[in-house]
Parts: structure tokens; sequence; C-alpha cells
């Protein structure tokens, strides 16, 4: 067994034209070739971030007294069979009423998900505390963390 490394260095746009690329070792005892590609091809992994909307004031004022909350997190694909969001209230599961916004895919290779959720104005009056989590990321609003 031997090992050997090699680097090659060239501008990314040239390297995706130009792929793949193999690779040959020798040694006394043989000689192997390996077919590798550009790693720059990958979008690089960024860390989800988390963003938590507040209600609107105006959709209080609708006749069923209700506004929504919009909870998204924009980074890499979620993993298949994850929950993206959960929903608390004041440190609770929300099993329902949470609607979930379809996964899509940014130019860039980010991914971006969302799930809205319907508060009532009494809630909203009463303080409660919403809070929307992604793996293990959380952050919340109430009606005493509003501006003004």
């Amino acid at each position: 067994t031997f090992l050997a490394a090699s680097r090659l260095g060239m501008e990314l746009e040239e390297g995706k034209s130009r792929q793949p690329f193999w690779c040959r070792a020798e040694h006394p005892r043989g000689a192997r070739s390996v077919q590798v590609s550009n790693p720059g091809s990958r979008p690089a992994q960024v860390p989800a971030v988390l963003t938590l909307h507040p209600p609107s004031r105006e959709d209080f004022q609708g006749p069923y007294r209700n506004s929504t909350l919009l909870c998204q997190i924009r980074g890499p694909r979620p993993r298949p069979g994850s929950t993206p969001i959960r929903w608390l209230r004041n440190g609770a599961p929300l099993l329902e009423g949470a609607t979930p916004e379809a996964l899509a895919a940014e130019s860039s290779g980010i991914f971006v998900t969302g799930s809205r959720l319907v508060v009532t104005e009494a809630e909203w009056e009463r303080g409660d505390v919403f809070t929307c989590q992604a793996e293990e990321e959380m952050r919340n609003t109430s009606k005493a963390m509003e501006c003004g």
C-alpha cells in the first residue's frame, strides 16, 4: 500500500469546464489512476438561519381578529423525514394549527422553507409567547417584545 497526494490549482470556472480530472500515481509496485472532480463545484455548507416574523397589527383589525406568524429557515437541504419547523406556545408544543410551506431551492443552492401559525388577538394581547424551532435554533415573539 502506498499513499500519494497532489494538488491542481486553477480558476473555479476553468476547473468546472474541464472536469472530470484523472490523477495517476506510479510506484515501483504498480500504478493507479483515479477520477476526481472539482470540489468547488459543490455549494459550500452554510449554517441555517431561522427568522420569525411577528404578526401584523392591522390583521387583528379584520373580521376574524387574528393574524399570522411566519417562521422561515434558510440553509442546507433538511434531512429527509425531519420536521423542519416546530411551534410552541408558552413553552408547550403546538400539535395543530401550523401550515408548512413547500421547500424551495434558490439559485445559490440554499433551501428555504417556512411555516405559518395563526394567532388570535386574545392570545397576542394576553402576552402568550410563541416560539418557532428548527433543529437547535429557536426564535420567540410576543406582544411584550413589540417595539413602540
